[in-house]
């Protein structure tokens, strides 16, 4: 126990410090001028998005960037409130175009926030596909900035930084949020290094002929995280994975109705990562073992437990003061301490409750 702990001190701090360092090092792609620009669609899939799509629509019409060369695609996933009418009341409006595609029945594989996807990029012969969800808010330099990476011939995805939007009267609110910059911050560190997880389905751009060059979604296998499965397969079939934090590049995302649902997602998340992929298994493996470890030296070895709590807490601060360095806002202790608080209680039951529910339930589906 004395040196299992020990080495979790250690390895949390080597783990923050090169997680921090790889934040501060890296450099988003520079910004190409209007001629240079690639022609571009904005996809949204939508299921049951009425009450937020009228805000996501408005900031992506705001978007910098030449009308003649971006469109939008709303992809409705079988919706059964006013999300059509909120995109057809949009598409009345002057300015960058806007398209409705009803996504049809699920075939074979092919389904969920997948199939809406696939069904948009055939919608269109853009180069670009810019990926964003009707719950999000995308900054007016957002389509330029991401669209701007493939001026890189060998970029495939290219994802922005995605941070979530505190209502001032749900102070659990900051632990969400905090939690899903930190697993940001560590999925970017390893991107940039050249060691690319995954990506962030609301905030991705993917070239056209990298997509095709996987077979899209209806070669790959079903995932309830979609943005998983394609990062995977474009960045094995060659393709480079950039994920650089850039205050250019944010999308401001509506937080979970609650912490108990934010833990849902990170279970659907869990879910995801598990399918099809076997190095996935032993990562969450050994996660799970460090933070169970971690609450046995609290009961056991107070001390060396404590002193393993604190490396965490500290590892963890260091990689969100960076990220809030580079992407605006105060970062409060008290949410730091709840946002440790909450990773420990999902990294140690997890496991369990995949094994007890292994379905996810997701906009009123099972997958």
């Amino acid at each position: 126990m004395t040196v299992a702990l020990t080495v979790i001190i250690a390895g949390y701090l080597l783990v923050g410090v090169a997680v921090a360092g790889r934040l501060l090092t890296h450099r988003p792609p520079p910004v190409v001028p209007d001629a240079e620009l690639p022609r571009a669609v904005i996809v949204v899939a939508a299921r049951d998005e009425e009450a937020c799509l009228g805000r996501c629509l408005e900031a992506l019409r705001a978007q910098d960037y030449p009308a003649d060369r971006l469109s939008i695609v709303v992809a409705d996933d079988h919706s059964t409130d006013g999300t059509a009418e909120v995109v057809r009341d949009a598409a009345a409006c002057d300015g960058i175009a806007i398209s409705y595609v009803r996504v049809p029945d699920p075939t074979g594989a092919l389904r969920g926030k997948a199939q809406a996807l696939h069904t948009a990029f055939s919608a269109s012969d853009a180069e670009v596909f810019l990926l964003t969800d009707a719950d999000c808010a995308p900054v007016p330099t957002w389509a330029r900035t991401l669209a701007s990476g493939f001026a890189d011939p060998a970029m495939g995805i290219h994802c922005g930084l995605a941070r979530l939007m505190p209502r001032p009267d749900h102070p659990t609110d900051a632990i969400q949020a905090l939690d899903w910059e930190y697993l940001i911050g560590v999925v970017s560190a390893a991107a940039e290094a050249g060691f690319p997880a995954t990506g962030m389905g609301n905030n991705m751009a993917v070239r056209r002929t990298a997509y095709e060059a996987v077979g899209g979604y209806p070669a790959l296998p079903f995932s309830v995280t979609e943005d998983f499965i394609l990062v995977r397969a474009v960045a094995e079939a060659g393709w480079r994975v950039r994920f650089p934090m850039d205050r250019a590049s944010r999308v401001w995302s509506l937080p979970a109705p609650s912490l108990a649902a934010a833990y849902d997602q990170r279970r659907r998340w869990a879910r995801g990562g598990l399918s099809d992929n076997l190095w996935v298994l032993p990562v969450y493996a050994f996660v799970f073992a460090v933070h169970v470890l971690m609450v046995a030296g609290l009961v056991l070895q107070p001390r060396l437990g404590l002193a393993a709590l604190g490396a965490m807490v500290l590892a963890v601060g260091m990689v969100l003061g960076v990220l809030r360095h580079r992407a605006g806002g105060r970062l409060r202790p008290w949410a730091i301490l709840g946002t440790v608080a909450f990773q420990i209680a999902y990294f140690t039951t997890l496991p369990v409750v995949l094994l007890l529910r292994p379905r996810i339930g997701w906009k009123g589906r099972r997958l």
